[in-house]
């Protein structure tokens, strides 16, 4: 028994030894190669230590007005929803907020896209219950954890309407509270902070809703709609031009005002908005914040974005062009 004993405690000093030697050996370095690669942020690894202001993030304009969600073509911006927007590359996402058409309750805020000066409610058109679609975005967020992602709302209902829905999509947890004039964090700080949210709003700031930030106040907005591609300029529409976040907004319309599926993907191809992105990044000596689009499966804004976030300036020489299979 006692010799049994003692060979049994040999062994067991033999193992110590030996994973002693592997953790020493692992904290010089000799295993350095068996070490998981650092996650991406927004599309690359470089982009975790930039400032959220430093990187270009491509944008869907009225993102939940889509075709495969029931929206018809008074009111689609797009052809495949925000789920598929999301696989392809997109973390900034324009929102309009509305009561539903049946009631006012909180349980049924919805996303809809329309004017009440026709007489007939936005929701007509088409509507995603907005609880729901915030839920599937949270769940998405959770599969991509080192990105951040931005959302626009045009609201049509009071602040407590988007708390309500941030709430019960478990978001509000995640969303950042920006304080006007402060420099803004990195995106590895956002992460690591578990506050990976910025939401803008097409309003003005309430103490009582901090994580709401006026875009306005915040940041500014090019023009919108033009007509033609020739009438697209890097001229401030609204909003405070010395701020560092801004939309640059890239679609068309008709002389009716609906958006213009024809065309799209002329303004959104890949040499047309690089170089218009470009021009504006030098007219006002900062990056576009946002390339906001319409019809985003007809271009290639993503592609874009991942070539702009390569530069450090406008004048760098272009790379060579980003590519990224995810449609």
């Amino acid at each position: 028994m006692n010799h049994l004993s003692g060979k049994t405690d040999s062994n067991n000093l033999v193992i110590i030894l030996g994973v002693s030697m592997l953790i020493f050996l692992s904290s010089i370095g000799v295993f350095h190669q068996d070490r998981l690669p650092e996650e991406p942020c927004n599309g690359s690894v470089e982009n975790c230590d930039k400032l959220y202001t430093n990187v270009t993030y491509p944008e869907t304009h009225n993102a939940h007005s889509t075709l495969d969600e029931g929206f018809n073509f008074l009111a689609a911006n797009h052809r495949e929803n925000l789920s598929q927007q999301w696989d392809a590359g997109f973390r900034a996402f324009m929102l309009d907020i509305h009561h539903s058409r049946y009631s006012q309750d909180l349980v049924n805020t919805s996303f809809c896209h329309g004017s009440y000066e026709t007489g007939i409610h936005p929701c007509v058109h088409g509507s995603q219950n907005a609880v729901e679609l915030l839920s599937h975005l949270h769940s998405k967020m959770n599969e991509s954890p080192s990105d951040v992602v931005t959302l626009l709302f045009e609201a049509y209902v009071p602040y407590n309407h988007l708390e309500y829905i941030l709430e019960m999509s478990g978001l509000i947890g995640q969303a950042h509270i920006q304080n006007l004039g402060e420099p803004w964090p990195t995106i590895r700080q956002m992460v690591d902070g578990n506050h990976n949210l910025v939401i803008f709003i097409e309003g003005s700031y309430d103490e009582n809703f901090p994580y709401l930030h006026s875009f306005t106040e915040h940041g500014w907005t090019t023009n919108y709609a033009d007509r033609f591609p020739g009438d697209m300029n890097c001229d401030v529409l609204r909003g405070d031009s010395s701020q560092p976040v801004w939309h640059l907004n890239n679609w068309l319309a008709l002389e009716s005002g609906l958006t213009d599926f024809e065309r799209a993907p002329i303004v959104n191809a890949y040499d047309f908005l690089l170089n218009r992105s470009l021009e504006c990044w030098e007219a006002h000596e900062t990056r576009p914040t946002f390339v906001a689009v319409d019809w985003w499966t007809e271009g290639e804004t993503v592609n874009v974005t991942l070539t702009l976030n390569k530069m450090n300036h406008w004048s760098d020489a272009v790379p060579l062009r980003a590519t990224t299979d995810s449609r």
